[in-house]
């Protein structure tokens, strides 16, 4: 996975002089990844503190999206409540959801379904970070 290759380079990350504005971000990790790549959480914390930037994770459990599961008509108000349970909070919150990254591609569209509003993947906001910095 990306994380794991990033956080292999550390070392090279940490000696780049990139002058970046501190940027703080919060992770809302994909719910398959935290259950069977757990080692992920740490690596994206590793490769943001790498950079200067401040990463913390969200505690959160499932967006409701599972897959493709959140797409079918038959499910809709399943995955809608399920979202509502923990994603819906953070992501509404206006002040949280300018930091907000998301690693899980069916959890940024279910944000963008439920909430019409986009959560960069880490990358994204790292890459960002770079072209403003």
């Amino acid at each position: 996975m990306l994380q794991e290759w990033l956080a292999s380079q550390i070392a090279h990350l940490q000696s780049l002089d990139l002058g970046l504005e501190d940027g703080q971000f919060q992770l809302m990790s994909h719910c398959t990844e935290r259950t069977s790549a757990a080692a992920s959480i740490a690596q994206w914390l590793q490769v943001f503190s790498a950079l200067g930037q401040t990463l913390s994770h969200q505690n959160l459990g499932c967006c409701g999206m599972a897959g493709t599961y959140g797409h079918e008509t038959a499910n809709l108000e399943t995955s809608r409540q399920i979202y509502q349970l923990s994603w819906q909070k953070i992501v509404s919150n206006s002040d949280a959801a300018k930091r907000l990254v998301a690693t899980g591609y069916s959890c940024r569209s279910q944000v963008k379904r439920m909430d019409a509003t986009q959560i960069p993947h880490p990358l994204q906001a790292l890459l960002k970070q770079l072209r403003t910095g």
